[in-house]
């Protein structure tokens, strides 16, 4: 059987095992002398129990998304002689965390055997504890790590002091959307990239936009729904300050440094990207960091009304 052949038979057997995960994006990428077609599969990894000697040095925030985003290619010798290109991004993972993965997974292959589904296996089942092991024979977190636990460990005593000084003993009130500003698109390479703005007071109200926005179908089927967040606790005065990448990794440290220079508190602020099936690179960056800083001007200089539309406060 031809290489071509098994990469099409590998293709159909990924697809119906992973049915509602799996999907293909075109490629153009013929200036690396890759053309063939980028596949992805959506992989929610194992974590173990966070006790005794299993005790985590990674941060996984497990209230928002920490898929982890498995693409990959089939060069035109593959399995015969070449692995299959991968590329990996989850929200938790740092740059450096990348390689040793990569290491892992391409020591699976073998000449004339397809590996794919077994990656996807290992990724599900060892990803985790293999860069724990990685970050505990180091002795200790990487920076970004510790960042990120910061960050969530501020998130969780907010919500849990939040919780305690509730009235027990009378219903909870439901929650107002704040309004929801929505600037204008960028887009290159059929790549779009809209930010989305609100005042927000309280993680509920954060929650509570977030909703809002998930409920529309075309934010719900956006590639990317990124953002980042400041905002003053009701009971310490403490800011808090968080992010999420939602899959496009590193993204929300750099909506978040936008909004920590622009001095921004109570403020969300949400991009939503849809891929156009051409790799920006760096690009992408630049575009989530200026529609970002666009939509905050508008804010700061009061312009909101005229330059944002309300299209998803229904």
């Amino acid at each position: 059987m031809s290489n071509i052949d098994q990469q099409q038979d590998e293709i159909l057997a990924l697809s119906s095992i992973f049915s509602e995960t799996f999907s293909e994006i075109k490629n153009n990428q013929e200036d690396e002398g890759i053309t063939g077609d980028l596949y992805q599969v959506v992989i929610t990894p194992t974590i173990p129990t966070n006790e005794g000697d299993e005790k985590l040095l990674i941060t996984i925030d497990e209230s928002y998304d920490y898929n982890i985003y498995f693409s990959f290619q089939f060069p035109p010798n593959y399995p015969e002689s070449e692995p299959p290109l991968i590329y990996l991004k989850s929200t938790w993972m740092e740059k450096s965390d990348t390689p040793l993965l990569y290491n892992h997974l391409i020591d699976l292959w073998q000449p004339n055997e397809l590996v794919i589904f077994q990656m996807i296996s290992w990724i599900q089942e060892n990803c985790v504890t293999t860069l724990n092991q990685y970050y505990k024979d180091k002795q200790g977190s990487s920076s970004y790590h510790n960042k990120q636990s910061i960050r969530v460990k501020q998130r969780n005593e907010q919500q849990q002091k939040e919780q305690q000084n509730k009235d027990t003993t009378t219903q909870p009130l439901s929650i107002k959307v704040p309004t929801i500003y929505t600037g204008p698109a960028v887009t290159e390479k059929k790549s779009k990239f809209q930010a989305h703005l609100a005042i927000v007071k309280s993680e509920q109200e954060v929650e509570a936009v977030l909703n809002q926005l998930l409920s529309h179908k075309k934010i719900y089927d956006a590639t990317h729904n990124m953002y980042a967040y400041r905002i003053k606790s009701s009971t310490t005065g403490e800011l808090n300050e968080y992010g999420n990448d939602d899959g496009e990794a590193a993204a929300s440290d750099k909506m978040l440094f936008t909004l920590i220079k622009t001095e921004c508190e109570e403020i969300l602020v949400v991009v939503s990207r849809w891929f156009g099936g051409i790799l920006l690179g760096g690009n992408r960056f630049h575009h989530i960091v200026n529609v970002t800083n666009e939509i905050i001007q508008f804010y700061k200089s009061n312009t909101l009304d005229l330059n944002c539309s309300l299209e998803f406060n229904k």
